[in-house]
């Protein structure tokens, strides 16, 4: 499998080749000399002088560029016959480089798009680079990292030179000389990707009762748990696509264990377990996807929820700590009708306000 794999980078390789080599063709004089618009895979053999890294949902992209040149090695652009090539009028020949390193694991990648596409600016003329299709299966496995080495040729001197990387339609641009990013919406994955919050204290699923109740009530060999899963602060979401200026999409999922039965210890009464719907809120956010029950099972249910977020959460600086998430699951063991000892019913379940800590 991990060979059809790298065998259809490869191809994306080659299909993204045949379309530069095209461009590079258009971008040759007669003379010889290259053209703005030129691009063509090939490296200047020396060591890059500018580096970025520009975060997208699938992970980071890291870009270099070196000095721009006044001529070139056919060779390192694959060119026969011609010792050297030169730039046209006062273009400049610029090396350009990408690496990408997946930030998430193969699994979380399911279902986002693989591709982005690269394009250079310079001197008031943009030259388009391609759109590489990384394979996210071999990147996140394989620790084999995709990249591609390329030579442009670029209206100018080349010391205005910024690059722009667009996936899904936003577009953020690297400005080379200084490393500084333009984000646009995509500015809640910096410094480094995605954000995860914990919550303090931990869900307690028997919480929500009586104390002197729940200690008389055993679960036997099931379980009576809660779990939040570390909440996700990110601007794209595959189904959502990118979120609106200054908000994130949050993803909260609750997990609420708890047996069909259970017994009430004094008496040995078996006792049915009623469950109620779990309901979550966020402050200052508001429902952007609902929960579906498809992950339930007789003991387990599962929900998930999208919130649309301030981008700027309120925290505390000293704790990087954000309170207001609510999170509410009740349920109660109700007493079989032909028994007469003990309680009709003994609330338990969920009904908690937590802190969100980074």
């Amino acid at each position: 499998m991990l060979r059809n794999k790298r065998t259809a980078w490869t191809a994306a390789l080659v299909v993204l080749l045949a379309v530069a080599a095209g461009v590079a063709f258009v971008g040759l004089r007669d003379g010889g000399d290259l053209e703005p618009g030129f691009v063509a895979q090939g490296s200047s053999g020396r060591p890059p002088t500018h580096e970025a890294d520009v975060q997208l949902p699938i992970g980071t992209l890291r870009l270099s560029s070196g000095e721009p040149l006044a001529e070139i090695a056919a060779r390192r652009v694959g060119r026969s016959g011609a010792e050297s090539l030169e730039a046209a009028g006062d273009a400049s020949i610029v090396p350009v480089a990408w690496t990408f390193r997946p930030t998430l694991s193969y699994d979380d990648l399911l279902g986002y798009p693989a591709t982005f596409t690269l394009a250079v600016t310079a001197g008031g003329e943009r030259v388009a680079l391609g759109e590489p299709d990384v394979d996210l299966h071999q990147a996140a496995d394989s620790g084999d990292l995709p990249g591609q080495d390329l030579i442009a040729v670029v209206a100018g001197d080349g010391d205005d030179l910024r690059v722009e990387v667009t996936y899904e339609g936003e577009k953020q641009v690297v400005t080379m000389r200084s490393g500084k990013v333009a984000t646009g919406r995509a500015a809640a994955l910096y410094p480094d990707g995605p954000r995860t919050y914990g919550t303090d204290p931990d869900c307690d699923a028997r919480g929500a009762g009586e104390p002197a109740e729940i200690a008389n009530v055993d679960a036997g060999a099931g379980s009576i748990s809660c779990r939040i899963d570390p909440l996700t602060r990110t601007p794209y979401l595959p189904d959502l696509g990118w979120a609106r200026e200054g908000h994130v999409w949050t993803t909260l999922t609750v997990r609420v264990t708890a047996p069909p039965t259970i017994s009430w210890i004094p008496t040995g009464t078996s006792y049915q377990v009623r469950r109620e719907p779990v309901t979550a809120a966020l402050s200052g956010a508001e429902v952007a996807r609902a929960p579906r029950g498809d992950q339930d099972d007789r003991s387990t249910w599962v929900r998930t929820w999208v919130f649309d977020s301030p981008a700027d959460a309120p925290a505390d600086p000293a704790t990087d700590a954000a309170t207001g998430l609510t999170v509410s699951a009740p349920m109660s063991a109700v007493r079989p009708q032909d028994a007469t000892d003990g309680p009709a019913t003994v609330p338990f379940g969920v009904d908690q306000t937590f802190t969100l800590r980074h």
